[in-house]
Order: structure tokens, then C-alpha cells, then sequence
């Protein structure tokens, strides 16, 4: 006899909803165990966005195999961007202790200039992990395209919320202390982290239609120039 809402089909939406979440909690494991090291944060953050990009897309395979696949091929690049990224919070602390030390308001000019500067970078490290995971590019570029796609997104108000559900987590901390212990383990970047991955996932198609348009119009110019010269 079959329940009312279909919890023993299979491929009932209760069933898929466990199966949605059970997959977000084992992607949150791998990427806090990956995080561990420090230095592997980045290539960690990079995983998780590309599995929650495939999940997103509806591409999604193997949790695991797919989370390692893309650790191992973003590794160095995540590496040198995220100490990168540490040094330049370091440096944005360090400016704010001392405005502090001189007497300096946290009001005035120099603060407000320091804030702009901290939260464009914030914005822009957002895309940061998520261009890595999906795009081959120099570090450089891949901080070209973040930054791009950041001001582009801003005009959709897409960075600002993506700015909130980073928050996330430090709010529960926030609110709940110790008590958030559970969700940080097993949801703490994924729950919000996947509903980034929807507001992305609209930039990172347009970005790639306009790669593939560009490539086709080269592929053109190359095939006219190559029927002129004969």
C-alpha cells in the first residue's frame, strides 16, 4: 500500500529532497576535511562550486569522484590565490588597526575609503573559487573575469544577495554559538552555498555563450582567410 505523498516511490519528491540533502552534507564534509590543511582551502572551495554548479545544472555524477577530480585540477592555482587572498586581508586589518592606533574615527574618509576597498574585494573574492572551478585561465584572468562578472551582477543585485548567503553561516554562529556546531559541519557551506550556485549559474551561462560566439566568429575569419589565400 503506497503512502499518501508517495514517500515509497523512489522517485518521489520527498525521497529526492533526502537524496538533495544527503548529497549537500557530504560535499560540506569533503570540503571542511579539505580545508583542514589551510593552504588547500581554495583548491577545497573550488571543488565544492564545481559540484554545486553541476548539481545546479542538473550534471551532477559522483559527490566524491567529482569533488576530487576538480580539488586535484584546481590544487596549485587554488593554493597561490588563497594565500594571495589571506595576505590581502592581512593587509586590509593591518590599515584598520592603524587608522585605530593614530585616533583615526571609523567614520571619517580614510575609514570610508578602507571599507569600499574591503567590501569590493569581498564581492569580487565571491566569484573568485566559483570562476576557478568551472574556467581554464591564468590567475590574473580568472581575477578578471570574478571582477567582471561581480560589477555585472551587481546591476541584477545578484552579488548583494550573494554577499547575504556568504553571511549565512557567520550569522547562525552569531545568533546560535556553539549550538550551530551541527549545521556548520554538515551544511555550513553548501545549504548556502548552492543557493549562490543558482544565482551564479545565470552569469556563467552568458559568459560562456558569448566565449562560444566569439570562438565561432574567430573559427569564420580563420576559414574566409584561409579560402582567400588559396
Amino acid at each position: 500500500m503506497s503512502g499518501g505523498f508517495g514517500v515509497n516511490k523512489m522517485d518521489s519528491p520527498f525521497i529526492r529532497f533526502l537524496s538533495f540533502m544527503a548529497d549537500l552534507m557530504i560535499l560540506n564534509l569533503l570540503t571542511v576535511l579539505c580545508c583542514i590543511p589551510v593552504v588547500t582551502a581554495g583548491a577545497s572551495f573550488a571543488a565544492m562550486h564545481y559540484v554545486l554548479t553541476k548539481m545546479v545544472r542538473n550534471e551532477e555524477g559522483y559527490i566524491v569522484k567529482s569533488f576530487f577530480h576538480a580539488f586535484k585540477q584546481n590544487l596549485l592555482q587554488g593554493i597561490f590565490i588563497w594565500i594571495g587572498m589571506i595576505g590581502v586581508g592581512a593587509l586590509l586589518w593591518a590599515d584598520y588597526m592603524i587608522l585605530l592606533t593614530n585616533g583615526s574615527t571609523t567614520t571619517g574618509w580614510p575609514a570610508i575609503i578602507l571599507y569600499a576597498i574591503a567590501i569590493f574585494v569581498l564581492m569580487t573574492a565571491l566569484y573568485i573559487f566559483p570562476v576557478l572551478s568551472r574556467y581554464h585561465n591564468t590567475i590574473r584572468g580568472i581575477i578578471k573575469v570574478a571582477v567582471s562578472m561581480m560589477i555585472v551582477g551587481m546591476g541584477y543585485l545578484r552579488t548583494i544577495a550573494n554577499v547575504l548567503l556568504f553571511m549565512v553561516p557567520f550569522a547562525v554562529v552569531w545568533f546560535m554559538g556553539m549550538d550551530a556546531m551541527p549545521f556548520l559541519i554538515v551544511f555550513c557551506f553548501t545549504l548556502p552555498g548552492y543557493f549562490r550556485a543558482v544565482l551564479y549559474n545565470g552569469l556563467f551561462k552568458k559568459y560562456e555563450e558569448a566565449v562560444e560566439d566569439t570562438t565561432e566568429q574567430t573559427e569564420e575569419s580563420t576559414e574566409v582567410s584561409t579560402e582567400e589565400n588559396a
